[in-house]
C-alpha cells in the first residue's frame, strides 16, 4: 500500500513539473508576442532563471508592481530616482507566493510612485492597453497598476501583485477587462511596498478570474509582525465568526439556479455621477439584474457624502505622499546628482536639485500640494475636514451593511433585524471605457478617474473590479465592496457575477 501511494505521488509530480514547463513556455511566448507593444514588463527574469518548484500554486507564473521589493530586479517604482536600486530584503506578499510554488516572471510597469490613472508617468514609458485587438490606437491600461493588468490580459503571467491607493487595481482592471481585487486594509502585509499614502495603500491582486484571485488570495492573506499595520490572528478570527453568523445567507451549494440566494445588494444613488457614460449605466443595470436573478435582494441604498471623497482622498493622499517621500533625498534613498558649483556650499540646494532631477512633473505637483496642505495655515482649512469626512464616509458604510465593523463593536453576530441592511454594494469600476494613450495632459482629468474607487480605500474595505462587457471593443467593469474584513462574501459574489461563470 505504501509503495502504491509513493508511485501516485511520484506520477503526480511528473504531470505537475511538465505542466509546469508548458506553462513556462506558454508565458515567455506570450512576453515575446506582446510586450514590445504593451511595455507592461520592463524588468523581466530569463528563461533559465526560473526553477520549478512544488505546492498549491506550483505552474503560476506572476508578476509584482515595480513599487513592490523583489530582488534580484529592480525596485524602481517607475522613477527616475530609483531607477537602478534592488531592494535588499523581499516583499512578503512576493515571499508568500515563491513559498506556494508560484514563480516571478518579472516587474510590471507603473504610473511614477504609483501617482497617476494612465500609466503614462513612468521612467520606462507608458504602458499600454491589450484591447482592441488588431487596433493601431494604442489606449491606456489605467493606473497605477496598469503595466499588472496589461500583462494578465494578455497572459505574460497567471496572476499580478498591484498596488491601491485609490483605485489603483481596480481601474485598470476595469480597462483591460480582467479582475482586480483590493482586499481589506490590513489583510495582506505591506511590508515591501514603497508607500504612497500609508493609511491608504493595500496590495492588490489582478488575474483573469476570481477564482485565480481567491486562490492568491488564500496564500497571501495572512498576519506579518513586519508589518504593524497587518490584521492580527485574533481580528481575523473574529471576523470569520462574524462573517459566519450571517443566517440568512443560503449555504446550500446544490441551488444551481439561486447559488446567493439570501444575499443582499444595495445599489448606492451617489454613484450615479454626471460624468458616468450611458455603456457603465447600461452595464449597472445589466449587473443588478443579473445578481436578482441569482437569487439577489437588489435594494437601493444612499452614502450622502460619497460626493465629497474625492476631494478629501486627494487632500489626505497628497499630505502622506509629501511626507512619505522626503526619504528620496539622494543619501538616504534615491539617485544622487552631483551638485554644481553654485549648490555646493548650501545642502537645502543639493536635496533640492537631486529632488528636480529625480522627480518626474506629476510627482512634483503632488508633493508641492501635500507640503501646502500640511502647513500651518492649511491644515485646518483643508487637512482636518478632509480626515472628517473620511469617518463619515467610514460610518455611512457602517450603517448599510448588516454585518457590524468589527473594529467598532463587541458585538458577535451580523444585524439580521434590519432588511434594509446589505451585504454588499455593486456600482461602476470606472465612468467610462479605457481612452486612447496620450489624448489628456490635463491632471484634473486623471484625478476624475478615481471617483468610482477611492471611497473603498478612505474606508479600508474590501472591492473587487469584474469585467462586465465590452463597449466599442473596449472592456466595462463592474464593482462589488462589502464591510470591513468582509472580503469572503466579495469573491463568493465576484464569482458568479463575472461572465465566466455564466
Amino acid at each position: 500500500m505504501q509503495l502504491l501511494l509513493t508511485r501516485i505521488k511520484a506520477n503526480r509530480l511528473r504531470t505537475a513539473c511538465r505542466y509546469s514547463t508548458q506553462s513556462l513556455k506558454d508565458t515567455y511566448k506570450a512576453i515575446n508576442a506582446h510586450n514590445p507593444r504593451l511595455n507592461a514588463l520592463p524588468h523581466i527574469h530569463p528563461p533559465s532563471s526560473i526553477q520549478e518548484a512544488n505546492g498549491p500554486l506550483s505552474g503560476w507564473s506572476f508578476a509584482a508592481k515595480s513599487n513592490i521589493a523583489a530582488p534580484p530586479l529592480p525596485t524602481t517604482c517607475g522613477s527616475h530616482t530609483l531607477a537602478s536600486y534592488t531592494s535588499p530584503f523581499v516583499a512578503t506578499a512576493v515571499s508568500m507566493l515563491e513559498q506556494a510554488g508560484a514563480r516571478m516572471i518579472g516587474t510590471s510597469n507603473m504610473d511614477e510612485f504609483g501617482m497617476g490613472s494612465l500609466s503614462q508617468t513612468s521612467v520606462h514609458g507608458p504602458a499600454h492597453n491589450l484591447h482592441p485587438e488588431h487596433s493601431s490606437a494604442l489606449h491606456s491600461p489605467g493606473g497605477s497598476s496598469g503595466g499588472s493588468a496589461a500583462a494578465v490580459a494578455a497572459r505574460m503571467c497567471r496572476v499580478a501583485l498591484g498596488s491601491d491607493t485609490g483605485g489603483s487595481v481596480r481601474l485598470p482592471a476595469s480597462w483591460c477587462g480582467v479582475c482586480g481585487f483590493k482586499p481589506s486594509y490590513g489583510r495582506v502585509s505591506r511590508y515591501g511596498l514603497a508607500s504612497y499614502a500609508s493609511s491608504l495603500d493595500s496590495v492588490g491582486i489582478l488575474a483573469r478570474s476570481t477564482r485565480d484571485i481567491r486562490d492568491t488570495f488564500n496564500i497571501v492573506s495572512a498576519p506579518d509582525r513586519r508589518d504593524m499595520t497587518c490584521m492580527s490572528k485574533s481580528l481575523r478570527t473574529r471576523i470569520h465568526a462574524l462573517s459566519a453568523s450571517r443566517e440568512w445567507i443560503s449555504r446550500d451549494t446544490e441551488c444551481a439556479s439561486e447559488p446567493l440566494r439570501g444575499v443582499r445588494i444595495g445599489v448606492p444613488s451617489e454613484f450615479w455621477v454626471t460624468e458616468l457614460s450611458p455603456s457603465a449605466v447600461d452595464a449597472w443595470k445589466q449587473g443588478a439584474a443579473k445578481l436578482s436573478s441569482l437569487g439577489c435582494d437588489i435594494i437601493p441604498v444612499s452614502l450622502p457624502h460619497i460626493p465629497h471623497t474625492l476631494p478629501a482622498y486627494y487632500t489626505l493622499a497628497l499630505a502622506e505622499a509629501s511626507s512619505n517621500l522626503a526619504r528620496f533625498d539622494g543619501i538616504r534613498f534615491g539617485t544622487r546628482h552631483m551638485p554644481t558649483l553654485s549648490t555646493r556650499a548650501n545642502a537645502s540646494l543639493k536635496y533640492a536639485q537631486t529632488r528636480s532631477m529625480g522627480f518626474g512633473d506629476e510627482v512634483k505637483r503632488r508633493i508641492l500640494l501635500g507640503t501646502f496642505v500640511m502647513s500651518a495655515r492649511a491644515h485646518e482649512h483643508y487637512y482636518l475636514p478632509s480626515q472628517r469626512i473620511r469617518r463619515l464616509v467610514q460610518r455611512e458604510f457602517n450603517r448599510i451593511f448588516a454585518l457590524p465593523n468589527v473594529l467598532c463593536t463587541t458585538n458577535t453576530k451580523a444585524d439580521a433585524r434590519n432588511v434594509d441592511k446589505v451585504d454588499a454594494i455593486l456600482f461602476p469600476t470606472a465612468t467610462d471605457t479605457a481612452p486612447v494613450q496620450g489624448t489628456s495632459d490635463n491632471p484634473v482629468t486623471a484625478y476624475v478617474n478615481d471617483v468610482m474607487t477611492v471611497s473603498a480605500n478612505m474606508a479600508g474595505i474590501p472591492a473587487i473590479s469584474v469585467p462586465f462587457g465590452l463597449h466599442n471593443g473596449m472592456p466595462l467593469g463592474l464593482q462589488i465592496a462589502a464591510q470591513y474584513g468582509d472580503d469572503d462574501i466579495v469573491l463568493r459574489i465576484a464569482h458568479y457575477l463575472e461572465p465566466q461563470a455564466a
